[in-house]
C-alpha cells in the first residue's frame, strides 16, 4: 500500500502557470469562515470529490480567490496568486490522493488570504456556550475523542481544525475520517454502530449538533494515553510550545508565535491524558463545567480586540 503525505509536496518557484490554468475547466466552491474559495482543475473527478468533501460548506457567491490544481510534468501543480506554489513530482496519483494533497494546501491558502484567520490542528467542540479545542498529532485519536464528546451532548465544529477568526471558533465541516483503531475504541466502550471511514458530521448527528461560532475558552493538549483519562490545569506558557507546533496563521514564525500568545490570553489550558473515548469525554465535560465565568471571552470583546489589532 502506498502512503501519501502532504510533506511529500515540494515548493515550486514557477510563477508561469498561465498555460496550465487554461485547461482547468472544472470547478468546485467552498465557503470557509466567511471566505469563498474556488478550486479550478483539469481533472473532473478531483472537482467532484472536492465538492463532496466540502458539501457542508457549499458556496453560491463569487469566489474571493481561486486555487488551481493541474496535471503537470512528472505529477501535479498546486497554486494560487497569494500563497506558495507546490509540486507533486512522484508520478500519477488516483483522484482521491490528489484531493487529499489539494486539501492540505488550499486550507493554508484560505488562512493566508485573510490575516484575521488562524487555525490549530485540533478537534473543536462547543459545550456550555464555550468553544474548546483538543489539540494533538495526526494519529492522536482526536476524531475518536470528538465523536465521544458529541455522544455526551457537546456540539461540534470540526474533527481536524479549530478554525479561528478574532478569537472566535468557526465550523470546519470537512468530511472526517476515523482510523480503524479509533473506530474500535468507540465501539468497545459504548454499544452502537458507526460508519467509518468517511463521515459527514451534519448527516451523522443532525444540524442541531453543529456548533455556532463562540470564543475559544478552553484548550486541551493531548499527552498520550493512560489507564484512565486525566487532566492537569496548565498555564498558557506551558501550552505554547505544543500549540506553536500545531498553529497556522499568516506571517513568519515570529508572527505565528505572537498570534498564538495573543490567542491563548484568557483561554484555560489543560494537559490531557486519554483514557477510553467516553472517559475522555466525561473528563473534558467536567473541566468545562468547572470553568469560572470569564467575561473576557465574550464575543463582543474578542471582536473589539480584533478590530484594535488590525
Amino acid at each position: 500500500m502506498r502512503v501519501i503525505r502532504a510533506e511529500q509536496l515540494t515548493r515550486s518557484g514557477d510563477t508561469s502557470h498561465a498555460k496550465l490554468s487554461q485547461h482547468c475547466a472544472y470547478a468546485a466552491r467552498a465557503e470557509i469562515a466567511g471566505v469563498v474559495m474556488e478550486l479550478r482543475t483539469d481533472i473532473p473527478e478531483v472537482a467532484r470529490l472536492f465538492s463532496l468533501r466540502y458539501t457542508d460548506h457549499a458556496a453560491s457567491r463569487e469566489p474571493d480567490f481561486r486555487y488551481y490544481v493541474a496535471t503537470a510534468r512528472s505529477g501535479y501543480a498546486f497554486w494560487s496568486d497569494h500563497a506558495p506554489s507546490w509540486r507533486w513530482t512522484q508520478g500519477q496519483l488516483p483522484p482521491d490522493a490528489i484531493v487529499f494533497l489539494a486539501d492540505a494546501v488550499i486550507v493554508s491558502a484560505v488562512i493566508r488570504f485573510d490575516p484575521s484567520i488562524a487555525s490549530i490542528h485540533a478537534a473543536a467542540l462547543e459545550y456550555h456556550d464555550t468553544a474548546i479545542a483538543i489539540a494533538g498529532n495526526s494519529a492522536a485519536a482526536k476524531t475518536a475523542a470528538m465523536l465521544a464528546c458529541v455522544r455526551r451532548d457537546m456540539r461540534v465544529y470540526s474533527d481536524e481544525r479549530a478554525l479561528i477568526r478574532g478569537g472566535v471558533v468557526y465550523p470546519f465541516l470537512r468530511r472526517s475520517s476515523v482510523r480503524a483503531a479509533g473506530a474500535r475504541l468507540l465501539l468497545a466502550d459504548r454499544e452502537g454502530s458507526y460508519e467509518p471511514p468517511k463521515l459527514s458530521l451534519k448527516m451523522c448527528f443532525g444540524p442541531g449538533a453543529i456548533a455556532d461560532p463562540r470564543p475559544l475558552g478552553a484548550l486541551f493538549v493531548m499527552a498520550g494515553s493512560g489507564a484512565s483519562a486525566t487532566l492537569e490545569h496548565i498555564d498558557a506558557a506551558t501550552a505554547l510550545p505544543a500549540i506553536t507546533r500545531w498553529f497556522d496563521a499568516r506571517g513568519d514564525l515570529m508572527d505565528r508565535v505572537t498570534r498564538a500568545i495573543a490567542l491563548l490570553r484568557g483561554v484555560h489550558c489543560f494537559r490531557l491524558v486519554l483514557g477510553t473515548p467516553d472517559e475522555t469525554a466525561v473528563a473534558i465535560a467536567y473541566a468545562v463545567r468547572m470553568l469560572p465565568p470569564d467575561s473576557s471571552n465574550s464575543p463582543s470583546e474578542h471582536n473589539e480586540r480584533d478590530t484594535r489589532d488590525n
